[in-house]
């Protein structure tokens, strides 16, 4: 198998939790960081998955992640 597809999943409520939680079960995926306003939802987040990379803003987590997709789960 290739190299797994660095995921950055931004937004850590309902629909980001699951949307990690289905990528980090796909080993073509890596988690590599998420990103919520709320620090409390992603704190959560990243315990259940193992203890991911935590952002409060966008932009910090693109430039120190560099991912291969980013997964947008938040509102419009």
């Amino acid at each position: 198998m290739s190299n797994p597809l660095r995921v950055l999943v931004v937004g850590c409520g309902n629909m980001g939790a699951s949307h990690a939680r289905a990528y980090h079960r796909m080993p073509e995926f890596e988690i590599v960081g998420l990103v919520s306003r709320g620090a409390t939802s992603r704190g959560a987040l990243s315990r259940e998955l193992g203890g991911l990379a935590e952002f409060g803003h966008y932009e910090e987590a693109l430039a120190a992640t560099k991912p291969d997709v980013v997964s947008i789960n938040t509102y419009p």
